[in-house]
């Protein structure tokens, strides 16, 4: 088999693959009302997966703050209830999409991630809280 072939068969597997863990099936994707109705009547974490000085410019009210950047995020995420639904955002849906990937592996049974993150949220017209220690 050529080196070309082979390169592209690898490519087309790490993509598939790549994919493949997007789509979690665990992973639910919910909208800035269904978050809304969602907390009203369930026991629920909402988790804002941003840095720390992301979160304190702006976050949605009673949410933790665990960076998915820093080195002990899965530790942190960890000592969470696993039983207990978890809504994770961040500022647009990527980082708490790779969030809800890895805590998923954690043994988490319920994961929702906010479509658009805060983005969306503060767009649709929803409040959040300020932090006033900014650095």
């Amino acid at each position: 088999m050529n080196s070309t072939l082979k390169y592209i068969l690898i490519v087309v597997f790490s993509i598939i693959f790549s994919c493949s863990l997007i789509n979690n099936e665990s992973i639910n994707q919910m909208n800035s009302d269904e978050l809304i109705e969602f907390i009203e009547l369930n026991d629920a974490v909402l988790v804002d997966v941003r840095t720390e000085d992301e979160y304190n410019s702006g976050y949605i009210e009673n949410s933790l703050n665990i960076d998915y950047f820093s080195n002990d995020f899965s530790v942190n995420a960890d000592k969470l209830d696993k039983n207990t639904p978890i809504i994770l955002y961040c500022r647009s849906g990527k980082r708490s999409s790779m969030s809800a990937n890895k805590i998923s592996k954690l043994g988490f049974k319920e994961i929702y991630n906010l479509q658009g993150g805060i983005l969306e949220w503060i767009e649709e017209g929803n409040a959040i809280v300020f932090n006033d220690t900014i650095n």
